[in-house]
Formats: structure tokens, sequence, C-alpha cells
């Protein structure tokens, strides 16, 4: 199913921003800071990778 695509990284909520000069990830949806690896089931796949995942033979 979803199997090594469910991440934070690859979610519609991930927001990445450069804050004094380090990196800072935050989800939109739940409002605070997160890992590119954390999972949470709120999880919605960003267009290309359920594009990716459609093309691999994985479903949603």
């Amino acid at each position: 199913m979803k199997g090594s695509y469910h991440a934070c990284a690859t979610c519609i909520h991930f927001v990445a921003k450069r804050m004094d000069g380090k990196m800072s990830y935050f989800c939109g949806r739940l409002g605070y800071e997160t890992k590119t690896t954390y999972q949470f089931k709120c999880w919605e796949p960003k267009d290309k990778v359920k594009e990716l995942m459609n093309k691999r033979g994985h479903n949603e």
C-alpha cells in the first residue's frame, strides 16, 4: 500500500523553510514541527508521489 512512500516529506501538508540558516520542517495541517521521515495517519501524498506510486503499481 503506502509502503516506503508514507513519510511527511511526501505529504501535501509538508512545509520546509530556512530559518536562521537552518532548515525547519513543519506540518501545515497539524501546525507543528516535524521531520521528513515521520509518519502520521493524516498523510496525503503529493501529486508527483501519487504518480510514482501508480507507475510502480502501488495503490494509495
